[in-house]
């Protein structure tokens, strides 16, 4: 599957890219809006879950939706790191072979990390190519992420 959207932020530390599956709706650019707001530690915490455990995504896991008509910025329960993207909880076995799971494939860890948005049961992917890169911003954070 191919990007079929970009978005390019500037960013405290430099330009940023966002790649989507289709162009974001609401819901999606506030996701978008919390990945570039912390790219640095998404791209720290991709680096070291690739060194650990290989190609993945970083996971951005809260168990429910907040309801359609309440307006939250998204903030997630759990942060964790996976090489599967079907293997998620509430999320269905067809996301084998879903955009996400492409991406996982594709991506070059040392340029670009991969970023999962789950809540519930919806999914939601980013690719994101920016400074640091994931090294580099790996290198800055001087400790061992958990």
């Amino acid at each position: 599957m191919t990007v079929n959207h970009l978005q390019t932020f500037v960013t405290s530390d430099g330009l940023l890219s966002v790649a989507t599956q289709r162009a974001p709706d609401r819901r999606a650019a506030d996701r978008i809006a919390f990945a570039t707001d912390h790219w640095p530690e998404l791209a720290a915490a991709a680096w070291e879950g690739f060194q650990r455990h290989g190609a993945g995504a970083v996971v951005l896991w809260r168990q429910a939706s907040p309801s359609r008509w309440r307006r939250a910025a998204f903030a997630p329960e759990r942060l964790w790191y996976t090489t599967q993207v079907h293997v998620l909880p509430g999320i269905s076995r067809e996301a084998f072979d879903g955009w996400e799971a492409a991406q996982i494939e594709a991506y070059d860890p040392r340029t670009e990390a991969v970023v999962v948005f789950v809540e519930g049961n919806r999914l939601f992917g980013v690719r994101l190519t920016g400074s640091p890169s994931p090294p580099d911003a790996r290198a800055r954070a001087g400790t061992s992420l958990n």
